[in-house]
């Protein structure tokens, strides 16, 4: 049983829809799109619990995973996919927003991983798998703030991948390319357009593209902790 944070929406949707097709039953993390959580409840039936989860908070974190435990007895995994974007060059972007971006993307892992652990221990097969971004890997002009968050998220779980593999829980990390979806639609024309033409594949990725690589290292990867995988077209290269 595994929950899925930023699970209503975008790469996250796409997940909980792969995780709910084998038959996992999924608690959908959401912070704001309650509709959709319900229309994935509706489309998918009871394999979905829909849970509201703040990123900044200790609190609504432990919830969530008490949630997800009492609902389907267990929790086998965490896939760690809420964040936040803002963007702009680092003279035009002002300290609270940059601060807001490292915060909410980098702070929230700690909440959810101190929760969640003591029920990963009691798993069979337990995993967690932060979803970050290639940006965090390669850097990204006008992101100095998301790409600090998304690097951090890289060294943060391969540090835990060290402490908790003791106790058999894999690590695992997952970097997109550009994907289409609600959060990349802020993303300037000019920006989505160089970014397509450095991309080898000559397209931008699919939500299910990722969510494929997202269940491949949550639930089939099981002799990886501390990976890296680039899901980006070949942006990265």
């Amino acid at each position: 049983m595994v929950l899925v944070t930023g699970g209503s929406r975008g790469i996250g949707a796409a997940i909980v829809r792969r995780l709910a097709a084998r038959g996992t039953g999924v608690g959908c993390g959401y912070h704001s799109s309650a509709e959709r959580a319900a229309a994935l409840v509706a489309e998918l039936g009871p394999r979905v619990l829909p849970i509201r989860y703040e990123l900044s908070s200790e609190n609504s974190a432990a919830d969530a995973v008490a949630a997800t435990r009492e609902h389907f007895g267990k929790l086998d995994a965490l896939i760690l996919n809420a964040g936040v974007w803002d963007g702009g060059l680092i003279e035009r972007l002002d300290h609270d927003r940059w601060w807001r971006v490292v915060e909410h993307n980098v702070g929230s892992l700690s909440h959810i991983t101190r929760a969640a652990l003591p029920a990963l221990r009691s798993s069979d097969r337990p995993s967690i798998l932060l979803v970050s971004s290639v940006v965090g890997l390669i850097g990204h002009a006008g992101d100095t703030a998301y790409g600090s968050a998304k690097a951090a998220m890289v060294g943060f779980a391969r540090s835990l991948a060290k402490e908790v593999g003791q106790d058999g829980i894999r690590v695992n990390v997952l970097a997109p390319g550009f994907v289409d979806t609600d959060m990349t639609s802020a993303v300037p024309e000019k920006a989505r357009q160089r970014i397509h033409t450095e991309t080898v594949l000559g397209r931008f990725g699919t939500a299910d593209e990722i969510a494929t690589a997202a269940v491949f290292l949550s639930e089939d990867a099981t002799y990886c902790t501390g990976t890296v995988l680039n899901v980006d077209g070949g942006w990265s290269l």
